[in-house]
């Protein structure tokens, strides 16, 4: 089966967050993993709303790759009150 229109994912009203290639189809992030963490070094501690801001996401979007980030052992996070504030890595 081929696809014609362009993959779309999106769980929110932010551009997507991924895009597809017309010609090859191959299929890249929107958003690169440097400007989450440059955004985090510069603004840290970074509330997820200030990184996505930064970046130009949505929250939803950037809250799921600074968790991904994390996980990869890129970037840390602690709460602070209600929130989940964001920090590079010593």
């Amino acid at each position: 089966m081929i696809r014609t229109a362009p993959v779309t994912s999106r769980m929110s009203d932010d551009v997507p967050y991924f895009e597809q290639d017309e010609e090859t189809g191959k299929i890249s992030q929107q958003y690169s993993d440097e400007q989450f963490i440059e955004v985090v070094k510069n603004s840290a501690p970074a509330s997820t709303s200030e990184v996505a801001e930064g970046v130009g996401c949505s929250s939803d979007n950037a809250y799921r790759r600074l968790k991904s980030l994390e996980e990869e052992g890129r970037i840390d996070s602690k709460m602070a009150g209600n929130s989940l504030i964001w920090f590079p890595m010593e």
